[in-house]
Formats: structure tokens, sequence, C-alpha cells
């Protein structure tokens, strides 16, 4: 209906604008009837030769008719795009929908009809038990049984099966019933949430049709206006050009005589001056109405696309002002201050109004904001672009270099142009870059402070600890040094031992051939034949007792000197075969030159980590050396595989997974002490340096030192119930080698 009303009205007022017009053209005629008489036939003849010898000159009269039907048909188009046409639209699409959506949820509940009730006998499927073809009157629905076959139960399964807890099939059919029950709440929640969004999108597309028509047929209708307006005002003489006084009439005759009197010229010119100021203000007041549509438009559009997200703060604050003036208007119906309150709630409404505007210019604003700066960042890329194209080799074409010259004079000047008109939205970006720059150096300030406490706190609990450390490292050098002093004690007593059990054997001789000599010239004597067996026994056993000792010493010096033998031999082993592992490594990691050098590929911002193939010996003082051929990131020292293996050789350097490294920025990592984890305690070592590693299972610590400096050295505590592995890791492109021979 209101449709039809639409085009009936719209219809009428074309009907009447047809009228205003053509009563001006038969007016004309009635006067060229009266003029008729009153020309002469010569200035007939004059009147037409001037009108015919004009070339390729239109009848402005035309022209106006030929715009005059132009405007008719567009009002004619007008009807098939108003808002009352796309709502006749919408209610069919709507009705439609309404129809397919009662069609598709329309479900009716269909009981089967073998079926029938009988709670004397056992609830039981349609379906036979494979294994004892009997009826399924029981589900197991708790164990983890892979097939569902193996679910179904008759009385023979439960029998067989007493561990499993069956459920009835009248308890199973209404867990089904809940569950589907439950899904079909939630269905029905959120069909009903989803419409309700679409219902309220597409009323909102509907207003913001009607509107927006609504809004350009004012537009389209002051312009029809004015031009009709502008039409009647030219038609200040008649159409036909009069070329003499005796066609006027005496208002416009005396006008005329009083202008030609006193010589005006300034006449004509004024009243086109009039003409374009009015125009001017008409231009002003239609360009007020486009940019009120435009800023209508943008408001309609950011309504929908909030209907689509989640409702925010600001959003529901708006709503329930809205609300709450909705309800003060209808309980000031009943005040006696009624005009007063119908103010107050006006100035409510404008307040909402103004609301809705400003979050609709923000969000606005802020894509403002981001395309001026995207632009900004394109202008700058296309420039460089095409400073790289003019200092290119490669383009030889002479008319190109001048074309790219050419297009870099016009973008700059562009560039300088949108500086220049863009200066405030600069000044803002840089007031908000700066804002951000100050939150962030206040904060980086905090921080800094807070780091500053507790640097000094770690500085003074790492001084202590690094001296305990360091006096650890000295008694334990102090006992190594006091074993060896003590085995070259026991080499020198071993040595003394032999000479004097050289000289004893020598004195045994000696003491014998006088004592064979003595008993031979007193072997009548039983006296002295008794002392003298009495002191060789004495003596015999004594050079036993003197024997066995030198075999026991010959015996440990033979097994200390077999035991050094094969340490030496097992740590040279270890220098020599010492190479890194093609398996034990990250992905990440290529391994050349005869598995002495570690490089890392990828460069994805990622620590990567390669073992060695050979453990560590558990006695002894084991070194090896790395020596860093390029790159900005290295880590050197040991690590547990296992440990290492499950984290897929990646980023190894936290607590807990497996390694004792120090970073080339002197800071240290430790697998087992969270407390000295990622603190700058070590020495700093870069490209060139050869790195030593001193590791001793037996005393539970690892060393690095600097060849060119060795005093530069770091020790660390190291938990040895693994097995432990040479290690580095690498980082950004770096490459380390693992040197055969230690300097």
């Amino acid at each position: 209906m209101d449709f039809k009303q639409s085009i009936n009205d719209s219809l009428e007022k074309m009907c009447k604008q047809i009228q205003q017009y053509v009563f001006p053209i038969q007016k004309e005629k009635q006067e060229l009837q009266e003029f008729e008489s009153q020309l002469s036939y010569f200035e007939d003849i004059t009147q037409l030769s001037k009108l015919y010898s004009q070339e390729q000159q239109q009848s402005p009269k035309l022209i106006q008719d030929n715009h005059f039907i132009n405007e008719i048909q567009i009002q004619f188009e007008l009807l098939f795009i108003s808002s009352e046409y796309f709502q006749t639209v919408d209610t069919f699409k709507n009705t439609k929908e309404i129809i397919k959506d009662i069609i598709d949820n329309n479900v009716i509940e269909l009981v089967p009809s073998n079926i029938t009730k009988n709670d004397s006998k056992t609830p039981s499927l349609s379906r036979i038990c494979s294994y004892h073809k009997k009826e399924i009157i029981m589900i197991d629905i708790d164990s983890q049984k892979q097939k569902i076959e193996d679910r179904f139960a008759c009385v023979d399964c439960i029998y067989e099966n007493p561990q499993i807890q069956y459920q009835t099939i009248e308890n199973i059919d209404k867990q089904w019933k809940e569950y589907n029950t439950d899904i079909e709440k939630i269905i029905t929640e959120y069909n009903k949430e989803s419409k309700g969004k679409k219902s309220e999108l597409l009323n909102q597309l509907g207003q913001m049709r009607r509107n927006y028509n609504k809004k350009l047929n004012e537009i389209s209708e002051n312009l029809i206006d004015e031009q009709f307006l502008s039409i009647n005002k030219t038609k200040q003489t008649n159409q036909i050009q009069n070329i003499s006084i005796k066609t006027l009439d005496d208002e416009q005759l005396l006008k005329d005589l009083r202008q030609l009197i006193k010589k005006e010229k300034v006449t004509q010119s004024q009243i086109i001056t009039n003409l374009k100021n009015k125009d001017q203000i008409f231009k002003k007041d239609l360009q007020y109405q486009l940019e009120s549509l435009h800023q209508y438009n943008q408001q309609d559009i950011q309504q929908s696309l909030e209907i689509l997200k989640e409702v925010s703060i600001e959003k529901d604050l708006i709503m329930q002002l809205t609300d709450k003036c909705q309800d003060i208007q209808q309980c000031a119906q009943e005040d006696e201050n009624y005009i007063n309150q119908i103010n107050f709630i006006k100035e409510i409404q404008d307040l909402i109004d103004l609301a809705k505007k400003h979050q609709c210019q923000q969000n606005l604003f802020d894509q403002t904001i981001l395309i001026y700066q995207q632009h900004f960042q394109k202008i700058e890329y296309i420039k460089q672009n095409i400073l790289i194209k003019t200092q290119d080799q490669a383009v030889k074409s002479e008319q190109l270099k001048s074309q790219y010259s050419k297009l870099s004079n016009i973008l700059n000047e562009y560039a300088n142009t949108y500086d220049n008109n863009t200066i405030q939205m600069k000044k803002y970006c840089m007031i908000k870059q700066l804002e951000s720059d100050i939150v962030k150096l206040r904060e980086t300030n905090s921080n800094l402070e807070v780091e500053s406490k507790d640097i000094k706190l770690q500085i003074e609990d790492n001084l202590i600890s690094s001296m305990q450390k360091q006096f650890k490292y000295k008694l334990n050098e102090t006992n190594i040094k006091k074993k060896e002093q003590k085995y070259k004690k026991m080499k020198e007593q071993l040595k003394n031992a032999v000479k004097d059990n050289i000289k004893m054997k020598k004195q045994y001789e000696q003491d014998k051939t006088k004592m064979m000599e003595k008993f031979e010239d007193e072997c009548k004597e039983n006296k002295v034949k008794f002392e003298l067996i009495k002191d060789l026994t004495q003596k015999n056993s004594e050079l036993q007792e003197a024997l066995m000792k030198l075999d026991q010493i010959n015996q440990v010096k033979s097994e200390q000197e077999k035991y050094s033998k094969m340490e030496i031999e097992k740590i040279q082993q270890f220098k020599k075969s010492l190479s890194f592992s093609n398996n034990y490594k990250s992905a990440n990691c290529q391994v050349s030159e005869d598995a002495k050098i570690v490089a890392e590929v990828v460069n994805d911002g990622y620590w990567y980590y390669c073992l060695c193939e050979q453990a560590i010996p558990k006695t002894g003082k084991i070194q090896f050396a790395f020596q860093i051929i390029s790159g900005q990131g290295f880590m050197v020292g040991i690590g547990f595989r296992e440990i290492m293996q499950r984290n897929n050789y990646k980023s190894c350097y936290y607590t807990g997974f497996g390694t004792y490294l120090i970073l080339n920025d002197g800071c240290i990592f430790s697998h087992h002490n969270e407390d000295l984890h990622h603190k700058k305690q070590s020495f700093a070592f870069t490209t060139n340096d050869v790195i030593i590693v001193e590791v001793c299972i037996e005393h539970k610590y690892i060393k690095w030192s600097k060849s060119i400096n060795p005093q530069l050295m770091f020790v660390l505590d190291i938990d040895t119930s693994q097995e432990l592995y040479p290690c580095l890791g690498v980082f950004n492109q770096s490459k380390i080698k693992l040197l055969h021979n230690i300097p």
C-alpha cells in the first residue's frame, strides 16, 4: 500500500510540474498572436533574417524543453529505486524465508508402528547378537572398546563378561533423548540469537534505505524546484527575441528608456552577479545536504556493523540511555510539567544522537589515520623503487630513464603537496608516537630501576658464589697437586727402595762370603756354627721380606704405570677421535670437513645444537677446543644427549634442558642451577677466538678459558648423573670448528 501511495503521489507531483511548465508556453502563444497584428511586413522580414542568420545557433527554448523532459524522466526512474519499492521487495523475501523456515522446522515425531508397550518384557533392540544369535538387551558405553559392534550385549554376553558394567536399553534410550533435547535447545537458542541479529540487521538496512532515499528525494526535489525557478527567472522577456521597442509593454519600455538615458552599462553585469550569488547560496545549501547525507550514511553503516559485533561498553551505555529516555517519556505524560519534561527528553535525545555520531566519527578518524600512514609509506616505497630503477645499469633505454625521471618529479611534487595538505595529520601522528614513546620510556625506566636493584643484589650474590667456586676449584687443584706430589714421592721411594734392595743384595753377598769364610775357619766349633746358622737364618728372612716388599713396590709401580698409560692413551684417543655427530644434532645444523665444522643454515631466529659423537671419559681431566669461524651467536660447552634429543636439539639453553654453556656475550646457562641461569659472569669472545673447555667428571666441574689469555676463565659445577657430551649452539648462520690440537 505504501508503494502504491508513493507512486500516486509522485505521478501527481509530475503532473503539476508539467502543467506549471506548459502554462507559460500558452501565455507566450497568446502574446505572439497579439504581436502579429502590430508588426509590419518589413519588421517581420528583418526579424526572421536575424534569427536565421545566426550560424549553428540553437533555440534556448528547445534546450530548456530538453532539460525539462530529462528531469521528468529521472523522476520516473526514481519510482523504482525508492524506499517503498525496496521495502515491498523485502516483504516478499521475508515472507518466503518465513515459509521456508516453517517447512524446515516443522518436524513431526513418528513413533515406529512395530513397537508395542509391554512392561513385563525386557526392552531390546531390533538387532541380533552376532556371536550368540540372541536379542540385544544391554549396551556397554563405559569401556574403551574400539568397535561399536562389540558394545552390544545379549544375555550370554553379560554372563561371559561380568566385569563390564552394561546399561539397559531403557536407560540408554533415556540418555539419548536427553542428549538430543540438549542439542535441540542449543541449536534453538543459537538460531534464535542468529535470527534476532539478522532481523535487526534487515530492519537497520531497510531504515538506511528509507533514510537514504528520503534524503535523496529531498535533494532531487530542491534541485528540480531550483531548475524550474531559474527557468521562470530567465523569462524576463519573451522567448522570441524582441528586435523593436514597439513590442515592449509600457513598464518594460519605461525601464529601458531610463537605462538608455542614464547610459547604465553595469545593470546587466549586476544581474549576472545577483544570479551568481543566488546560485552560490543554492550550491552551498546543496553541498550541506550532501554532506549531511554522507554523515547519515556513515552512521547507519557503522550501526549495521556494530550489530554483527559484540556489544561494547560504550554501545551498551548508549542503549541504556535510550531505554531510560523512553521510560522517562512514558512517565512524563502523567506529570503536570509535561512541557518541561519534553524539553529535557529532547536534550537527552540530542545527547544520544551526538554520542552515536561521535562513535561513528571516532571509528572513521582511526581509519583515516591508518590510511594516511599506509599512503605515506606507499609514497616512500614507490620513491625508493623509482630511484633504484633510475640507477639500475640494466636499464639501457634513455627514453625509459627519462620517463622514470619525469615520474619521479611528478611524484615529488605530489608528495610535497600531500605533506602541505596533511600537516595537522602528521603532527597528530607525531604526538601519538611521542606519547607512546614516553610511555615506553617510563616503563623502561621503571624496569631499569628494578633491574638495577636486582643486578646489585645479583652481583653481590654472584661475587660470593664466584669466590666460593674459585675456592673450590683451587682446592680441587690443590688436591690434584697433592696427589701428584704423593705419586712423585712414591716414585722416589720406589727408586730408593730399589737402590736399597741392590745394596742389601750386595751386602748380603758380602756377608754371605764372610760368613762362609768364617764358617770354614770355625767349622770345628759348634758354638760358632750355631751362631752362624742363626745369623744366616735371620739375614735370609730379612732378605725374603725385602724381596717381597720390592715385588709389591714393583707390582704397584707397574700397575700405576699401566693405568697412567691407559688413561693417557684413552685421553689421546678421545682427542683424536672427537668429532661432531651427524645423528645427534638439529636438522638445521650442517656438519662438514670430516665432522670438524658445524654451521647453522636456516637463520629463522632460533638456537640449534649439535653434540659430539664421543662421550666424555669419567676419569681424568679432559680438554677439547672450539674455534669461532664466523657469525654472531655462539654457545660452547657440554650437554646430556637424551635430554637434548627430547627437545629436538632446539633452544636447549633453558634450565632443565640438559646443557652447561657460555654465550659469546659472557652469559652462562646451567642445567641444574636456576640462580646462575642467563647471568653475565663469564668472559666474552668473538670470531677467530679459540675456547678451551676442561671437564673433570670425578670432581664435577667444567672450566672455560681463552687460548690467547688463559687467565680469562670461568668454572661451573656440573651434574654427572648421566653421560655428558661436548656440544655447541649456533644462531644466525654461525660456524664453529672443532680443533684437533689444543693450542
